[in-house]
């Protein structure tokens, strides 16, 4: 999901239609101070936010006309709108607005318009059949109708199977600090379940984890949201959902997965925004034609190397909470 899409001449425009989605304007939050300052350096410009003023729909969709560009723009400002963990309906019209003038259809407009609504039982519905059909497309083209029964099976409690669960506690015979054996540390460390056994994850979700361990992040609220932004970093084919999904179920608190307590508050800007940027720079779509069975012998190290996967700590993000 690469969101750092705009040229230095139509970024202040950008930042300009954020500007225009906030709750006040005319007085920014300080969270929305923040995420503007982070986009703004994240696209490695020096635009003075105190000098922008709002932007028109109409007026940006003359500037900004291609399909990939508006797409984000209205995926940015979506976020924008969120950040201070409640939007208000002149916020939705806006929204609407914009998506209108950029003709842009976003399927997370319409669960967000959902979620804030108090139709949240739709919206949770709305989510979690995207992120699942996300997923059972590529089963689905991968391993047929065989994949998809596959996936499906640990939500139906149909049971272990012990041929899968095995290949993976074997990992823990590889030598240390290389990813396989990693993986089987953080799995049992945690008392998660393998795939293949008894609440284990389907294999075609297990790149989460193996995520988990190429980027650093925890398994602890803070952690998973922060995972999920990576994640969408690196999704090429609709990663948004998977940013949308974290906020939603850890900054609003709309419980979408079972897996893990809804929260509130937790969209750490600097945090978030650092999680993406790794994700966008990872060469590789670990959800996508990943085979990590190949590397399970590499060191972890080295497959973050070679990954291109920037340290945890960025200056830049560092600099950009200080406004």
């Amino acid at each position: 999901m690469d969101i750092f899409v705009f040229s230095p001449q139509e970024l202040p425009l950008v930042l300009g239609t954020l500007i225009t989605v906030a709750a006040k304007p005319e007085a920014l939050t300080q969270p929305e101070k923040l995420f503007l300052q982070i986009v703004n350096q994240l696209h490695q410009s020096n635009v003075v936010i105190d000098n922008l003023f709002p932007i028109t729909p109409t007026q940006v969709a003359e500037v900004i006309t291609q399909l990939h560009q508006r797409k984000r723009l209205l995926q940015m400002a979506m976020v924008m709108a969120m950040v201070d963990s409640e939007i208000t309906p002149t916020q939705q019209k806006k929204l609407r607005s914009l998506a209108d003038a950029l003709c842009i259809n976003e399927q997370g407009l319409r669960m967000l318009h959902k979620a804030v609504n108090e139709y949240k039982l739709l919206a949770h519905m709305d989510m979690r059949r995207r992120l699942m059909g996300k997923l059972m497309s590529g089963t689905d083209q991968q391993e047929g109708i065989l994949g998809i029964k596959k996936l499906l099976a640990p939500f139906l409690n149909q049971g272990e199977d012990s041929e899968i669960a095995w290949k993976y506690r074997q990992l823990g015979l590889l030598p240390e600090g290389t990813l396989g054996r990693v993986f089987w540390e953080h799995c049992t460390q945690r008392h998660f379940s393998f795939p293949g056994e008894a609440g284990g994850i389907p294999e075609r979700m297990i790149f989460h984890d193996f995520g988990h361990i190429l980027s650093g992040y925890n398994t602890d609220p803070q952690g998973e949201i922060q995972q999920a932004a990576f994640q969408a970093g690196f999704i090429g084919d609709d990663g948004f959902v998977f940013l949308l999904f974290v906020i939603l179920h850890f900054h609003w608190g709309t419980q979408i997965t079972p897996i893990a307590d809804a929260d509130m508050a937790l969209f750490d800007i600097p945090l978030i925004m650092q999680a993406l940027e790794r994700g966008v720079a990872c060469k590789v779509d670990l959800s996508d034609d990943w085979n990590f069975w190949e590397v399970v012998d590499v060191p972890v190290q080295e497959l973050r190397d070679r990954y291109g996967i920037l340290p945890l700590c960025l200056p830049t993000i560092k600099e950009a909470s200080h406004v």
